[in-house]
């Protein structure tokens, strides 16, 4: 059966904008037909066995009922390795990309020992220990499930993170620590009030304990690692974090009131304040 790409596309224009909705298309025809997205593109459609056609029509209704394309294709690329991702952790972002991009320019030993915080997908750590295999990896995160799917992605990436289960926010949390050269987070910062204005492939599929916070303590995961990382990061550690742009002058301030030096607020390719570092 020869299908044009845009019949697909827009039975999703009422879900998503035009060229977005085509994005999704293509992705799902190239899982399913195997063929190159360039392919795809220069042909303007395609012909489908009947199988093929079963396949995409199945995609297509999970996409109807808004679920992200990422839960449906079961993986996404991340910084040059492929994770797999499902309701159990948040789908990387490419904000995540360039804070991990930013930890390997920064980077000056190649023996350092590196925790991730929050890890979810394991997304930081696996991409870091690709890069850097002489490095140590550690990784923790509140949720087993997350922690089954990080030990997966490390598995099917051929590389070694240490992965444990911790709640940043207990008091025991920094006992669990041992000394760290750096120390790398994404953790919880959309406002519980800004879920109003988010989309529903991300409101009703992604798991909000990663999401989100409280509206009255936005940076409460902030100050809690931070304060473990004044007593585990070795001299001139360093710490970096991915931050909810609305508050990128808050976290300076924290920072440096908390006693780090150095501290760098850095814009994403988007132009939105995305990232901090700090060094103890």
């Amino acid at each position: 059966m020869a299908v044009s790409i845009s019949l697909f596309t827009n039975r999703l224009t009422h879900i998503y904008e035009k060229a977005e909705a085509n994005n999704i298309v293509l992705q799902l025809l190239q899982r399913v037909t195997q063929l190159s997205r360039a392919r795809l593109l220069a042909n303007g459609e395609t012909t489908l066995t009947k199988m093929q056609e079963q396949e995409m029509e199945q995609c297509m209704a999970r996409i109807l009922q808004h679920e992200p394309v990422q839960y449906v294709l079961g993986s996404v690329d991340f910084h040059g390795v492929s994770l797999k991702v499902d309701h159990r952790v948040l789908i990387p972002r490419p904000e995540t990309e360039e804070l991990v991009e930013w930890v390997l320019q920064d980077l000056s030993c190649r023996y350092c020992i590196i925790l991730d915080c929050c890890t979810g997908s394991g997304c930081i750590a696996i991409a870091l220990a690709k890069q850097l295999p002489e490095a140590t990896l550690q990784a923790c995160d509140l949720s087993p499930d997350a922690l089954d799917v990080a030990r997966e992605n490390a598995a099917q990436n051929q590389v070694k993170v240490h992965f444990f289960e911790a709640d940043v926010l207990s008091p025991q949390f920094a006992a669990k620590i041992p000394p760290m050269d750096i120390i790398v987070s994404n953790p919880p910062y959309v406002l519980k009030r800004e879920a109003a204005t988010m989309h529903a492939n991300v409101l009703n599929f992604e798991p909000h304990k990663a999401l989100f916070v409280s509206d009255d303590d936005p940076l409460v995961f902030y100050k809690a690692i931070a304060h473990m990382a004044l007593h585990k990061l070795s001299p001139k550690g360093k710490l970096f974090f991915e931050i909810n742009a609305a508050f990128g002058n808050e976290m300076v301030r924290m920072l440096k009131f908390a006693g780090f030096s150095n501290v760098q607020l850095k814009n994403d390719l988007s132009g939105n304040a995305r990232m901090v570092s700090a060094q103890r």
